[in-house]
């Protein structure tokens, strides 16, 4: 890798010490934007179109126009990546950041919006093998219309992570407003019990995650029944087994939750080593 890290800053290629972004700039001043998180394994970079259509449709949701096509996007995740020198890096890791650009005080949109859209990229390390997991007092508001979206409003989640580090846990489970169990700060959740595969539904309390697609759909192939149900916390302690997803680590699990250690079963070995098989073929 390159001793300078080189970001992809609204058309441009540029040293990171030498970017700058406009003090006006309503993703800086009201979260105003949104990101996007991805693997790149050996120059391969793993569900690009898929988190580019995904970019591409909160954007329309947003009504922030974005500055490339779906080709150009392409093109500058892929510049970024080799101007850092991780194109033969094993793991390598991308976020895409678009926001509205730059506007006059308060809340009214601009009329005519210039958008800032930066590409980043850095070597990523290995995902953990195991996580302790503590419970977080913050809830996922179901009824909120930015809950499914990847905005850059993380604050609900960083106070999650917050409370995590003040427990000594490495990560923390959000519930609803119900009291369901909705997400980790990170990613998804899922728990084993038998041979069903349990996840919270797609029902606005959480962003339903690309590497989550992945894992419902290769599943049912390892003998294992997908619900996507409300999971209670009760549920969730009583599961054969915890796993988190998210599209740098793919599944994760939860080796400890509460204070409880917990153990991996071999079903979700299998289907972390099928994910890790998928996307390794897509580099080949």
């Amino acid at each position: 890798m390159t001793g300078t890290a080189t970001i992809w800053l609204n058309g441009d290629l540029i040293p990171a010490a030498d970017a700058r972004i406009d003090p006006a700039d309503r993703g800086l001043l009201l979260a105003d934007g949104l990101f996007e998180t991805l693997l790149a394994r050996h120059g391969m970079i793993i569900n690009l179109d898929r988190h580019i259509m995904r970019l591409t449709e909160g954007a329309a949701i947003l009504g922030i126009p974005l500055p490339l096509s779906a080709t150009g996007l392409r093109a500058a995740a892929s510049e970024t990546l080799a101007a850092n020198g991780l194109n033969d890096a094993d793991r390598a890791s991308l976020r895409i950041t678009l926001t509205r650009g730059p506007a006059g005080r308060g809340l009214a949109l601009p009329a005519t919006p210039k958008p800032t859209l930066m590409i980043t990229a850095a070597q990523a390390p290995p995902a953990p093998q195991g996580l302790s997991v503590m419970t977080s007092s913050v809830r996922k508001v179901r009824t909120s219309p930015v809950s499914a979206l990847k905005t850059l409003n993380y604050t609900d989640h960083v106070i999650a992570r917050r409370e995590a580090d003040i427990a000594g846990a490495d990560e923390a489970m959000m519930l609803t407003e119900q009291g369901d169990i909705a997400c980790a700060t990170i990613g998804n959740v899922f728990v084993m019990s038998s041979k069903r595969l349990l996840t919270p539904p797609d029902d606005g309390a959480i962003r339903a995650g690309i590497t989550r697609a992945d894992v419902l759909t290769l599943a049912p192939d390892h003998g294992l029944i997908v619900d996507e149900a409300p999971l209670s916390p009760e549920a969730l302690r009583s599961a054969d087994d915890i796993f988190l997803t998210n599209s740098l680590w793919g599944i994760c699990p939860v080796t400890e939750l509460d204070g409880t250690r917990r153990q991996t079963t071999d079903a979700t070995k299998k289907l972390a080593q099928a994910l890790d098989d998928a996307w390794a073929s897509l580099t080949c």
